[in-house]
């Protein structure tokens, strides 16, 4: 006599399959729905990075017309081939990297000893903390124009200054010279970025449980080597990615160098 079908089983098996479907068409959906929520966020990214991003690497190899605006022929490597040639080049490569790295390691040591001085109970404490955060308030224009008023050659408070103490016998044109003038800017960038390395520093240094430094007392270490041993090592982490944010940002001034110098004009000679 033959067996009857096991219809149990089947039918076990057509509600997976079914619901397979629908759990995968849920997803679908999800999946969709997600698009289109983080859609806008895309085409605003897609504009301002990625746009400019692939038509730059364009340029970089075709002829430009800067009369017509128009994108010529194809040149391939040519743009590059010339502009690693030249001698002006590189050493703008290098002056840069020297540009970065100096803010970077000036804003990251002056920003870490501020924040060691902020985070010590002294009267005046916060006051001090409003004063050290307002040159991140301050338009980069406007500090531009500050700093090369403090830096002018005929009433600026650093030249009045020097002579005063007899550092100099006879003002200086501080952003009449390209290395003078370099530094000029380093110094204006420091002072801008210092607020922000000691936010960062200020936070970490506060998150650390004084129990270490209580320990560490306890089995003979000193003030140094506390500092040196339990404090600069748990600091490590925040600074190293500040100091690459600080060096990327570097890289990208322009409102300050334009703003004291002009672009290297003999207007910011200071005639």
């Amino acid at each position: 006599m033959q067996a009857a079908p096991d219809l149990s089983a089947a039918h076990s098996g057509t509600a997976i399959a079914i619901g397979g479907r629908r759990a995968g068409y849920l997803r679908r959906r999800e999946l969709a729905f997600s698009l289109l929520l983080v859609a806008p966020a895309l085409v605003l990214v897609a504009g301002i990075f990625l746009y400019p991003a692939i038509f730059t690497l364009t340029l970089s190899v075709t002829e430009f017309d800067m009369v017509r605006l128009q994108i010529g022929e194809f040149v391939g490597l040519e743009n590059y081939a010339r502009l690693f040639a030249n001698p002006g080049f590189i050493d703008t490569i290098w002056r840069t990297i020297y540009f970065g790295l100096l803010i970077s390691v000036a804003a990251t040591v002056f920003g870490f000893l501020i924040a060691l001085l902020l985070d010590q109970k002294f009267a005046g404490r916060t006051v001090l903390r409003v004063v050290v955060v307002l040159p991140w308030a301050v338009p980069p224009v406007v500090a531009g124009v500050l700093w090369g008023q403090m830096f002018h050659a005929d009433v600026g408070f650093v030249n009045a200054l020097l002579y005063r103490v007899g550092l100099i016998d006879q003002y200086r044109i501080w952003l009449g010279d390209g290395w003078t003038a370099l530094h000029v800017i380093a110094i204006a960038e420091v002072w801008k970025a210092i607020p922000f390395m000691v936010l960062f520093f200020l936070a970490g240094l506060q998150s650390i449980p004084q129990q270490l430094f209580e320990a560490a007392a306890v089995d003979g270490a000193t003030v140094w080597q506390r500092f040196r041993y339990v404090l600069l090592p748990l600091m490590v982490p925040i600074a190293i990615p500040l100091i690459l944010i600080q060096f990327v940002w570097a890289m990208k001034a322009f409102d300050t160098i334009f703003v004291l110098t002009r672009g290297g004009r003999p207007a910011a000679r200071q005639h």
